[in-house]
C-alpha cells in the first residue's frame, strides 16, 4: 500500500512522516508544530507564541496558524494576531522574557513575529528592542518577513535585507516550500543557541508557491557547534533592562560573540555550501533563496539540466541559504582555481560587494561580476525580481566565453509580437462590494486612495471615483493634505480609509489632520473585514457607534453614517447628533461635509461582499430569498444600472435587438444596488435560498463509457500554466490538480501568481510536475509550458499567459465562455474581442492541431444550473484529451479531499472528460436552461403580404430574419399598418444602398434596427405592454421556476415629477391588470 493511499489534507499538520502538499504559507504554519514535537522527543515542555499583522505575501498566515493549531490541540500554540506590527514585535519579545520568570509554566516559548516588508520598516524600533532583549535557550524568536520584490501585492517593491542587517538578525532565505520548513527549523535552533532573533526572508514566489514536502523531522537535525566563547560555554538570558551601559555591552556581544556563533552554526550545518564542485571548474555561480532555484532553471534552459551536466562544463555552484552574516572564508574556499565568479542576486549588489571585499588581496582573485559586465553593460537587473527569463541573457553571455558550442542555441525571435488586446482584464471590486458605493465622490473631488481594496481606484475611471492624489503608506492616509493644503487654491480634500487601516494606525492620521486644522473629509469604510488578505476580522475592532465616539472625542467636526440598510440602526444609540442616511445619499453627504470647517468623517457601513458570500456558503449568514432579473425587452442598454452599482454582475448580453444588459446570477452577491438604476426593466423574483430553481442535483451525465486518456505530452515531466479570473476558483483547481499529481506519484512544484488580481483580475498558476525528482523552479518560463489550461480565454490569450507558450509545443485547453471585464461595467457598448480573434491568437503561439476550445460555462449551466463547476469541467477536458497526464482517479480523489461540492465537482470532471471524447453529445447545452429563450423575442406572426415583402428583402440583402422579426414586433406594438410603413422605409433604404454600392447591406441593417427602435418608442403604453409580455415571464421563470412570484421595480414619470425619489415595488400579480389596461391605451 502506498503511503499516500490514506492521505488527508490534515496530514500537512498532523502527520510527522511521509509526503504532503503544502503552500509556502502552510509550511510556515507547520514550523511551530514541528519544533514543539521535536522538543517533546528531547523531554522539553515548550510552547509557541505567534503574533504579527497580515499582509501579502503573508496574507492569510494568521488564519492558517489558527487552523493548524486547532488540528493539534495537544500542543501549546498561542496565535495572537496584533493590532499592528510594532505591538506584535513587543508581544513576541515578551514571550522570551516569560522564560526568565520563576512562575513560567514552560521550559521555553518559541516566539514567531510576522509582517510584510513595510511592517518590518514601521516595527523597526520595537524589533530592535526585542533583539537587544534577546531569546531564551529553549525558546527562540524568528521574524518572518514577507518581501514583495516585484510589488505584485504591494504599493512599492521591497527588499528587507538591509533593514534586517541593521537589526542584527541573521537572514535565512528559503527558495522553495521544502526549504521554508527546513530553514525554519534551523532558524529556531540558531536563535536558541545564540540568543539572537533570526529572520526568514519569504519572497512572494515562495509564500505563494506550493509543492510536495518531506515531513520527516529527521530531514533536518541541527548540528550544534562549539559554543565556547572566551573559554566558557555561551548562553544568553533574555533581559528587558535596556539602558546603557548594558546596551553597549549587548552591542559588543552581537558583533564579537554571537556573530561568531552564527558563523560556526552555518558552517557546521552546511547552510552555505558548494552544491556542484568539479575539480576543473573555471567559473563559479553564487545565489541564494528563490534566485538560486531560478539560476538552476536558467542553466537547465541552456541545456545543462542535471548537476552532472553542469559539473562537466566546469561550473561550480554555491547555494547561500544564510546570506547574512557573510563568512569570508566560505567564499575564499569557493574561489580557489576559478577565473570568474558571477553573483546572481536581486536588487542591490550587496553580496557582490562582500565577495569582492573578501577576495581582495588574497591568493585567489577571480574576476567578480554581478550587476554589470566588466565593460559596464548591464548583466543582471537591479530592479524587480530575478527569474530564469531575466537571468538567462546575462548568464548565456558569461558562459559563452568557453561554452558557446555546449549551450542550447538561442531561441529564434518570434516572427511577430502579440498586439495588445482591445480590452484587458484588470482587478476590480467584487460584485456587491461596498467600495462600489463607498468610493463615489462629488464632481471635481480630489481623493486620496487607501491601502487595500481601496487602492484599486487608481485603476478606475476618474468619473467614477474622482481625481486621485495618489496613495500613501498605511496609516498615513490623509496626511499628505497637511503638506499640500497651504500651497493650493483647493479648500477641501477627500481621503479613503478602511476600518482595518483605522484600527491598525489610521486613526492617528485623523488626529494629525485635526491637530493641523485642515479641511478635509475621511471616508471610512466599515465592512468588518480585512478583505484583501483573506477576510480576517480587524484585531480589537469596535462598532460604528464606538468609532464615532472616538472620532468626536479627537475633535472631528462632524460625523455622518451611510449604509445600505438604515433599519440596522433602529434603536442604536449614537453620540451627538449623528445621522444615518441611506447609501443613495452618499454624494449628498460628502457635499454637506465638505462645507464644514475642520476634519469631517463619513462612515460607510456595509459588509464586505466577498466575506458575506463566504459566510452564506458556510450557513453563517442569511441568503436573501430573491434574485434580480432584467426584462431584456425593456432594457435600452443605457448603462445607468452599471453606473449606479459599479457591479461586475451587471453584464452585457446579446439579444435579437442587439446588446442589452443582464444580471449574471452565478457572480451576483445580491447587493441589489443595480435596482437603483433609472429603468423599468428590473424585477425581483422570489426564490427559495436553500433550493433555488436554477440549482440542479449532480447527475451521472458523462460518467459512462469513459476510456483511459492517452497522453499527448511527456508523462515524465510536464509544465502547466493555468489562467483565469480572480475569485472564480483558479487557485482551487490548481491545488486540486497538484494534490492529484502528488497522489499519482509526481513531485510537484507550483506558484499562484495573484496579488491584486485575486479581485476579478487575471490570475495565473504554474504547476511543474516531474517523476524524476522536484523541478528546480516553480515558475514556467518563456515558451516553457507544455499545457495552458485557460478558464478564461481573454486571460489565456493575454501576453503574460502567451509568454509561456511555444509553437508546436504547447497544448491549449480553453473555455470560450465570455465574461465582461471591469472596464465594461456601465459601458455595454464596449465589446470583448471575439472568440474567433482570441482562438486565432492562441493558435498562432501554440500547437493548434491539438488545442481544444469549449464553452465550459454553457455546459456547466446546462448540467448544474450555474457556472461554478465550469473550471473543474475544463480540467476534465484537459485530462481526457491527454494534455494533463494525471490519472483521472487521482483527480477525483483530490476533489474529494478538497471537500467542497464533491459530488457536483466529480460529475463536472466526468462531464468534461465526456466532452473531450464526444463534443456532439453536448450540443443541447448550447441553450442551457433555456437561457436563450430569456433573451429572444416573442412576436406575432406576420400577415402573408408583409411576409412576402420580407422574403423579397431577404433575397436582396440576406437580412430577412432580422427584418421579419422587427416588422412582426411592430405588429404587436401597434398593428400591421405600422409594420407596413416600416417596411416601406427599409425597402427604400435597400434600393438606395444597392444603387450606390451593390452588395452592401450596412445601411439597410442600420435603418432596420434604428427605425424599429424609433418607431417602438418605450412610452408608458409600450412599457406596460412589455411588462406583461411573455419575455419577462420567461426571464423570471428561468430563475425562479414556473409561477415564481415577481415584483416589478418602477419609477413612473408622473410620480417622479411629484418628487418621489424611490422606485415602487409592485407585485406583478397586482400590477398586471392595470398594465394590461394601460397597454391598450395607444392609438
Amino acid at each position: 500500500m502506498s503511503l499516500l493511499d490514506d492521505y488527508k489534507l490534515e496530514d500537512r499538520y498532523r502527520a510527522d512522516h511521509g509526503r504532503a502538499f503544502l503552500t509556502g504559507i502552510q509550511a510556515l504554519a507547520r514550523i511551530p508544530i514541528q519544533q514543539l514535537r521535536v522538543d517533546r522527543t528531547k523531554g522539553l515542555n515548550t510552547a509557541a507564541f505567534v503574533s504579527g499583522y497580515q499582509g501579502s505575501p503573508l496574507g492569510g498566515f494568521d488564519g492558517e496558524v489558527a487552523r493548524a493549531a486547532a488540528l493539534v490541540p495537544d500542543l501549546a500554540i498561542v496565535n495572537q494576531p496584533a493590532v499592528n506590527e510594532e505591538l506584535a514585535a513587543t508581544a513576541v519579545m515578551g514571550s522570551q522574557l516569560a522564560a526568565e520568570q520563576p512562575d513560567c509554566r514552560y521550559d521555553g516559548v518559541l516566539g514567531i513575529w510576522y509582517g510584510k516588508a513595510p511592517g518590518l520598516d514601521r516595527a523597526g524600533d520595537a524589533l530592535r528592542h526585542a533583539v537587544f532583549a534577546g531569546t531564551s535557550r529553549h525558546g527562540g524568536a524568528i521574524a518572518i518577513v514577507g518581501d514583495d520584490p516585484a510589488a505584485k501585492s504591494s504599493t512599492l517593491p521591497s527588499s528587507s535585507d538591509a533593514a534586517l542587517v541593521d537589526l542584527h538578525m541573521p537572514i535565512l532565505y528559503p527558495g522553495d516550500v521544502q526549504e521554508v520548513l527546513d530553514l525554519g527549523m534551523h532558524a529556531v535552533a540558531l536563535s536558541r543557541i545564540t540568543g539572537l532573533w533570526t529572520a526568514l526572508k519569504i519572497v512572494a514566489a515562495v509564500a505563494d508557491g506550493n509543492g510536495t514536502v518531506d515531513l520527516d523531522p529527521e530531514h533536518v537535525v541541527p548540528v550544534v557547534p562549539d559554543l565556547t566563547i572566551d573559554g566558557r560555554p555561551y548562553e544568553h538570558h533574555p533581559d528587558g533592562q535596556l539602558l546603557t551601559p548594558h546596551t553597549l555591552e549587548l552591542e559588543r556581544d552581537f558583533r564579537e560573540a554571537r556573530s561568531e556563533l552564527v558563523r560556526r552554526y552555518t558552517i557546521a550545518n552546511r547552510l552555505n555550501h558548494t552544491t556542484i564542485d568539479p575539480p576543473d571548474a573555471w567559473i563559479g555561480l553564487v545565489a541564494s533563496g528563490f534566485t538560486y532555484h531560478e539560476l538552476l532553471h536558467a542553466l537547465g534552459r541552456l541545456g545543462l539540466t542535471t548537476h552532472a551536466e553542469i559539473a562537466a562544463v566546469g561550473i561550480r555552484l554555491l547555494h547561500m541559504r544564510v546570506p547574512v552574516p557573510f563568512d569570508p572564508s566560505t567564499i575564499r574556499t569557493f574561489a580557489r582555481g576559478l577565473d570568474e565568479i558571477l553573483i546572481v542576486e536581486e536588487k542591490n549588489p550587496t553580496l557582490e560587494w562582500l565577495v569582492k571585499d573578501a577576495l581582495y588581496g588574497g591568493p585567489d582573485q577571480p574576476r567578480v561580476v554581478g550587476k554589470t559586465h566588466p565593460d559596464g553593460r548591464t548583466l543582471m537587473p537591479n530592479h524587480g525580481i530575478l527569474d530564469a527569463d531575466t537571468i538567462l541573457v546575462g548568464l548565456r553571455e558569461r558562459l559563452s566565453a568557453r561554452l558557446a558550442d555546449r549551450l542550447t542555441p538561442e531561441p529564434t525571435v518570434r516572427e511577430h509580437a502579440l498586439l495588445p488586446l482591445s480590452i484587458e482584464r484588470t482587478p476590480y471590486f467584487c460584485s456587491g462590494c461596498p467600495h462600489n458605493w463607498g468610493t463615489k465622490v462629488p464632481e471635481d473631488a480630489l481623493v486620496g486612495a487607501g491601502i487595500g481594496c481601496h487602492g484599486m481606484v487608481l485603476l478606475m475611471e476618474e468619473d467614477k471615483v474622482g481625481r486621485s492624489a495618489g496613495i500613501t503608506a498605511m496609516g498615513s492616509e490623509g496626511s499628505q493634505w497637511i503638506g499640500m493644503s497651504p500651497f493650493v487654491e483647493r479648500e477641501h480634500f477627500t481621503q479613503n480609509i478602511g476600518d482595518g487601516t483605522f484600527f491598525h494606525s489610521g486613526q492617528l492620521a485623523i488626529q494629525a489632520a485635526v491637530a493641523a486644522d485642515v479641511r478635509m473629509t475621511y471616508k471610512l469604510l466599515y465592512n468588518g473585514t480585512v478583505a484583501m488578505t483573506g477576510g480576517q476580522d480587524a484585531t480589537n475592532g469596535v462598532g460604528v457607534p464606538q468609532i464615532a465616539s472616538i472620532l468626536l472625542s479627537h475633535g472631528v467636526s462632524r460625523v455622518l453614517i451611510t449604509t445600505e440598510d438604515t433599519a440596522r440602526y433602529k434603536g442604536v444609540r449614537l453620540p451627538g447628533d449623528i445621522q444615518v442616511w441611506d447609501r443613495t445619499r452618499i454624494i449628498e453627504a460628502q457635499e454637506i461635509l465638505a462645507a464644514v470647517d475642520g476634519v469631517t468623517v463619513l462612515i460607510h457601513d456595509q459588509a464586505c461582499a466577498a466575506q458575506t458570500r463566504r459566510l452564506r456558503k458556510r450557513g453563517k449568514a442569511e441568503t436573501p430569498g430573491f434574485r434580480v432579473v432584467i426584462n431584456h425587452r425593456l432594457c435600452e442598454a443605457c448603462g445607468d444600472c452599471g453606473d449606479v452599482s459599479n457591479c461586475l454582475s451587471v453584464q452585457p448580453v446579446e439579444t435579437d435587438l442587439g446588446v442589452k444588459t443582464t444580471i449574471d446570477q452565478s457572480s451576483c452577491n445580491l447587493d441589489a444596488s443595480c435596482l437603483e438604476g433609472d429603468c423599468p426593466s428590473f424585477m425581483t423574483v422570489a426564490v427559495d435560498p436553500d433550493d433555488p430553481a436554477t440549482a440542479k442535483a449532480p447527475g451521472s451525465y458523462g460518467s459512462g463509457d469513459l476510456v483511459a486518456p492517452v497522453a499527448i505530452v511527456d508523462t515524465g515531466q510536464v509544465d502547466i500554466r493555468l489562467a483565469g479570473i480572480g475569485g472564480t476558483g483558479v487557485v482551487t483547481v490548481a491545488q486540486i490538480l497538484a494534490i492529484a499529481a502528488m497522489i499519482d506519484g509526481y513531485d510537484v512544484r507550483g506558484l499562484d501568481q495573484t496579488g491584486l488580481s485575486q479581485k476579478a483580475g487575471p490570475v495565473i498558476s504554474d504547476l511543474r510536475l516531474s517523476r524524476n525528482g522536484p523541478r528546480a523552479s516553480n515558475l514556467v518560463g518563456e515558451a516553457g509550458a507544455d499545457v495552458i489550461l485557460a478558464f478564461d480565454l481573454l486571460v489565456g490569450a493575454s501576453a503574460k499567459t502567451m509568454h509561456a507558450a511555444g509553437v508546436e509545443q504547447t497544448v491549449m485547453v480553453a473555455s470560450t465562455s465570455e465574461t465582461p471585464t471591469g472596464s465594461m461595467v456601465g459601458h455595454p457598448e464596449k465589446d470583448l474581442p471575439t472568440v474567433e480573434e482570441l482562438v486565432g491568437r492562441a493558435d498562432s503561439r501554440t500547437h493548434s492541431g491539438l488545442n481544444r476550445f469549449v464553452d465550459a460555462s454553457a455546459i456547466s449551466h446546462s448540467l448544474f444550473g450555474d457556472a461554478a463547476p465550469a473550471n473543474v469541467l475544463l480540467l476534465g477536458v484537459a485530462v481526457q484529451a491527454g494534455a494533463i497526464p494525471v490519472d483521472p482517479a487521482s483527480v477525483e480523489r483530490a476533489i474529494g479531499l478538497n471537500g467542497v461540492a464533491v459530488d457536483r465537482n466529480r460529475a463536472a470532471f466526468r462531464a468534461g472528460r465526456r466532452w473531450a471524447m464526444d463534443p456532439s453529445a453536448f450540443d443541447s447545452a448550447d441553450d442551457p436552461d433555456g437561457r436563450m429563450s430569456s433573451t429572444t423575442m416573442d412576436v406575432p406572426e406576420l400577415p402573408a403580404d408583409l411576409r412576402t415583402r420580407v422574403e423579397v428583402l431577404d433575397g436582396r440583402t440576406g437580412l430577412g430574419p432580422l427584418i421579419g422579426l422587427l416588422a412582426a414586433d411592430l405588429v404587436g406594438y401597434q398593428d400591421a399598418r405600422c409594420a407596413s410603413g416600416y417596411l416601406d422605409l427599409v425597402e427604400a433604404a435597400s434600393t438606395a444602398e444597392q444603387g450606390a454600392s451593390a452588395g452592401s447591406v450596412r445601411l439597410t441593417e442600420a435603418v432596420a434596427r434604428g427605425l424599429h427602435k424609433l418607431t417602438a418608442y418605450k412610452d408608458e403604453y409600450e412599457v406596460a405592454r412589455l411588462l406583461i409580455g411573455p419575455e419577462g415571464r420567461s426571464a423570471a421563470a428561468s430563475i425562479g421556476g414556473p409561477g415564481a412570484a415577481v415584483t416589478w421595480r418602477l419609477h413612473p414619470p408622473f410620480l417622479r415629477a411629484l418628487g418621489m425619489t424611490k422606485k415602487l415595488a409592485i407585485p406583478a400579480t397586482i400590477g398586471r391588470p392595470a398594465m394590461w389596461l394601460l397597454s391598450k391605451g395607444r392609438r
